[in-house]
């Protein structure tokens, strides 16, 4: 392996017992390609027994192509870093990598790991300095090269890495300090009732005053530096104590401006125009207060996120209405474009680009509606993270299955709404006009382009959507067709790759607190669950050539479930699902027109040899009871 993983192992002198240890997960990994044991388990493992197996890898190519179309071919899961610990602890890149041998997946979503703010990744302090609660300290190893580490964990098996890109950072975040220039900023008045000088917001957003704001925040983080005898805030070689030491200097920064009236502005709700309205001051709570709303003057504040702020790409000087013109700043495009360009050096290689939902009703022509980035500014953007390194993949986090548009940007994946939709007739006849439309797609000729199904995603557990986690309101029956869902509407032409979160292997939950606060997941651990999750991807893993292969010949949904046929006319695979738990139904698959008569075989996901097949000549009948996840493999 790596020389970093050799220093691990050498910091992390293995037992006998752990050396043993590592030595069957190692045989296990070689006979399989995967570790078939629950993550709640891959959790427990100790630190040397995990550093001895990677150590005894030999290094793993990175996943680089000529160009980004590997990702239609690939499959996602999230991992967030700090919510992999065990037992109270915060997880670290090192519990992290416990976990990868036993996903499959061909690569990983990491969500945020630098320092962040309120508890909340996606609330970064920082797009560089890495957070030091996912550090380990004893470790002669620097947060940068403990990151590495990880990533070259990944590729040593056989996975790509992704980053997620946001489009904003917390209101006070250290990359607002060092880059001033690249954000919008208020300056209140002594009193904090009003802004300095009684200029109105509109005028304090035009450029000569942003220009002047700019260079004060600049003279004061250089007095701030000084005085604290540092040279930079955060460089990849400061270990964990200057890190600390640095934090305390930059957390001193924030309260100076804070005294002396400065804020950057935060995000406008997704829903509304321009940018927020300084609405005055919470004396009590010490921060100003901004009002956000919609075209039509309704208060969309419950949709607002008060404590980021974005990077400023478009000069934008209209507040809660449509800006009359919005001139690119090139300041916040370069920083934004080169938040990632840092991290493809250290092996990253593909962009989960957060938030980009309402990118075209957020636009008018050039010109963005509201301060979030143009699709101009995205295309420019993931242009840019390929330059020279034209395999990096950008996925879109779009929660919806319209992509109209995102193909052309240079986008190769959208998210979809599947975690998001009951497991219904409705969820399954969208996923066939999915497939047509992206059928339709790669007929023209345009660009490649696909849409996961995804099994879960880490904002799916927010309450307003299902009240609780996917996996607990969904169950295991429930995961499981999801699962099933994911890996066999994924046909020919219209890529459906499977992305899924850490925890859908086994049952384990609590991602989007963890996403939120400084809480690790619910480990459950399912055995069960687990057996019958490699058993499904064995099966997919068994078929997958012919649904690369072929297209979408038949299908039909009802109320009690669905099958659907693919093939390349020489051999066909059908797959059934039931949706309702305790509710068999029989159903009959015409296979009339799609070939020769079959010889069938039928994979009851239950076990992992096939059963015969009873044929009449144009198809067969067969009863979704039991597991009620079924796939038909015929074969000519």
């Amino acid at each position: 392996m790596t020389a970093l993983w050799q220093t691990i192992a050498a910091c992390l002198p293995a037992t006998a017992a752990e050396r043993d240890q590592a030595a069957a997960l190692l045989a296990d990994y070689r006979a399989h390609g995967y570790i078939a044991r629950p993550p709640a388990e891959m959790a427990r493992l100790s630190h040397a027994a995990i550093a001895a197996f990677y150590a005894a890898l030999p290094d793993g190519p990175r996943p680089v192509s000529s160009s980004s179309a590997w990702m239609l071919d690939a499959s996602f899961c999230f991992i967030n870093v700090r919510a992999t610990g065990v037992d109270g602890r915060h997880g670290t890149f090192i519990h992290a990598a416990k976990l990868l041998p036993a996903l499959r997946a061909d690569a990983i979503h990491l969500g945020p790991f630098t320092d962040y703010d309120f508890g909340v990744i996606y609330a970064p302090r920082s797009s560089r300095t890495i957070s030091p609660l996912i550090i380990e300290p004893e470790l002669p190893l620097a947060p940068l090269m403990q990151a590495v580490a990880f990533v070259e964990a990944c590729h040593a098996l056989g996975k790509a890495v992704g980053f997620d890109l946001l489009p904003h950072v917390a209101q006070f975040a250290l990359t607002v300090m060092v880059h001033p220039e690249a954000f919008r900023w208020l300056k209140l008045n002594a009193a904090k009732d009003g802004l300095a000088g009684g200029m109105s917001q509109a005028d304090m957003l035009a450029e000569p005053a942003q220009a002047a704001i700019v260079d004060e925040i600049r003279a004061r983080v250089t007095e701030a530096k000084r005085a604290s005898g540092i040279e930079t805030f955060a460089s990849p070689e400061d270990d964990h104590t200057t890190v600390l030491y640095k934090r305390e200097v930059y957390f001193r920064l924030i309260g100076t401006l804070i005294a002396a009236g400065y804020w950057s502005i935060p995000s406008q709700s997704w829903n509304a125009h321009g940018v927020p309205a300084f609405a005055g001051y919470n004396y009590d709570g010490g921060y100003p207060r901004f009002d956000y709303r919609s075209p039509d003057g309704a208060d969309q504040s419950g949709a607002a996120y008060h404590v980021v702020t974005p990077f400023k790409t478009a000069q934008i000087t209209a507040v809660n209405r449509a800006p009359e013109s919005a001139p690119p700043h090139p300041p916040g495009i370069d920083l934004f474009a080169d938040t990632f360009t840092y991290w493809r050096e250290q092996g990253f290689d593909f962009v989960r680009y957060d938030s980009v939902d309402h990118i075209f009703d957020s636009a008018d022509g050039p010109w963005p509606l509201s301060d979030r980035p143009a699709p101009d500014v995205l295309r420019e953007v993931i242009a840019r993270t390929r330059r020279d390194a034209p395999h990096i993949g950008a996925l879109a986090e779009r929660m919806v299955n319209d992509f109209e548009g995102y193909p052309a940007l240079g986008f190769d994946l959208g998210l979809g709404s599947d975690p998001l939709r009951p497991l219904d007739r409705a969820l399954v006849e969208s996923g066939f006009r999915l497939y047509d439309w992206l059928d339709a797609h790669h007929k023209q000729g345009d660009r490649p382009f696909g849409v996961t199904f995804a099994v879960d995603t880490h904002d799916s557990g927010n309450p307003a959507f299902w009240g609780q986690p996917l996996v607990q309101a969904a169950g295991a029956e429930g995961m499981r067709r999801r699962h099933f869902l994911a890996r066999f509407l994924d046909i020919g032409r219209a890529p459906r790759p499977k992305y899924e979160c850490i925890g859908s292997q086994d049952l384990s939950y609590g991602l989007y607190a963890a996403n939120i606060s400084d809480v690790n997941l619910t480990w459950v651990g399912d055995t069960d669950y687990t057996h019958r999750y490699h058993l499904l991807e064995d099966l997919y893993a068994r078929h997958r050539a012919l649904l690369r292969r072929g297209r979408l010949l038949r299908r039909h949904a009802d109320d009690d479930g669905a099958w659907w046929v693919a093939g390349d006319g020489s051999a066909v695979l059908v797959a059934a699902l039931n949706y309702a738990a305790g509710r068999p139904a029989r159903m009959y698959a015409d296979l009339s027109g799609v070939g020769a008569a079959p010889n069938g075989l039928i994979y009851n996901l239950e076990h992992p040899e096939p059963a015969e097949l009873g044929y009449d000549g144009y198809g067969f009948d067969f009863n979704l009871d039991g597991l009620r996840l079924v796939v038909l493999g015929v074969q000519r």
